[in-house]
Formats: structure tokens, sequence, C-alpha cells
């Protein structure tokens, strides 16, 4: 066979892939420990910052009840001076204010909010438990609507357009209105 050359003899490939494990370097110790310190790091670290939230968590809940409570009133005795009986007044119409769940009232006029209203003044009146608002609407049609989003919401009931005045003399020509409404309390 003069013309086929001769066939070379390739080397056998040496594979192991169940090469028994080698002994822990000095790298892998070494990163090792680094990851099992910053694990402990990381827990500590959990565990402070759960703590911190927890005493917040009790702070809003103390200070939550102490925005529900409502303060007694006072009463006068019967042999006190008309300027006691006065004071005791006073001191009960500032307590009446106080009790007000003003948070309420706000959020139930924030939640009727919408981007075609701008108000210019929210009046709250705690002794006849009504508000006037005052706003600007860019067409009457926005006004009724917000009128009843404020009685859909659930906390002002019998609002009213007391008055209301489209500005001509203005450029887009809004609507500006004055509104009533008495709101009731959670129970």
């Amino acid at each position: 066979m003069e013309g086929i050359p001769a066939m070379t003899r390739i080397p056998a490939i040496a594979l192991d892939f169940a090469r028994p494990a080698a002994a822990l370097g000095r790298a892998g110790l070494v990163l090792l420990v680094l990851g099992a310190a910053g694990l402990a790091a990381a827990g500590l670290h959990y565990r402070a910052v759960a703590q911190e939230a927890r005493v917040r968590e009790a702070r809003v809940t103390q200070l939550r009840e102490m925005a529900q409570r409502t303060l007694p009133a006072l009463e006068s005795g019967a042999d006190a001076s008309p300027e006691a009986r006065e004071q005791v007044r006073r001191a009960n119409e500032v307590l009446g204010q106080i009790n007000v769940p003003w948070s309420e009232l706000f959020a139930a006029i924030e939640s009727a909010q919408h981007e075609d209203i701008a108000l210019l003044a929210v009046q709250p009146d705690a002794r006849a438990r009504s508000v006037s608002i005052s706003g600007q609407a860019q067409d009457m049609t926005g006004v009724l609507a917000y009128m009843g989003r404020l009685e859909a919401g659930g906390r002002l009931r019998e609002v009213m357009l007391i008055e209301h005045e489209i500005k001509v003399k203005e450029p887009a020509q809004p609507t500006r209105f004055t509104l009533n409404a008495r709101w009731m309390e959670s129970q």
C-alpha cells in the first residue's frame, strides 16, 4: 500500500468526570468564612430593622388611639361664679373643637378631589358640623360631578351649591363655586 499514508496513532484523552473531591484550598476557606460573616451581619441588621419597625408601628398605633379619644366636657359647680361658668363654657367650646374628627373631614374632601377641581378654601364650622368649600372648576359639569363625589364618599351629606360664577373674562372661562355640606362622624 504504497499510496496510502500510514496512520498515526491519536493519543487517548483522559476524561475524569468523577474526580475525587480535593481538599478545600485556602481561597475556598477564606470565601467560606467571609460568606458566613456577611450572612451573620445581614441577620443582625435585619433584626435591628425589624425591631425598629415594631417600635414605630406601636407608636403609630398609640398616636391613632390618641387621635380617636374624645375629651370629656367640663362641668361647673352649682356654687360657681358667673366668671367661672363662662370659663367652663369657653373651655367646653375648645374641647368640642379638639374632639372634632378633622382628619376624617379632610380625608372625605380629598377623596373626592379630581384634576379638574382646584380648591380655594375649606372653612369648617365645628359647632354646626358643616363645612364651606370654595373652588374653581373647568365648567359647571365638573362642579356637579364634584358634588356627587362628595356625597358618594359617605362622610358628607346635604351638599348644596351656594353660589357659582362663570369667569367670562378669563381665557378658559372657569366656574368658581361655593358649596356647603354637613359631615357625619364615623361610629
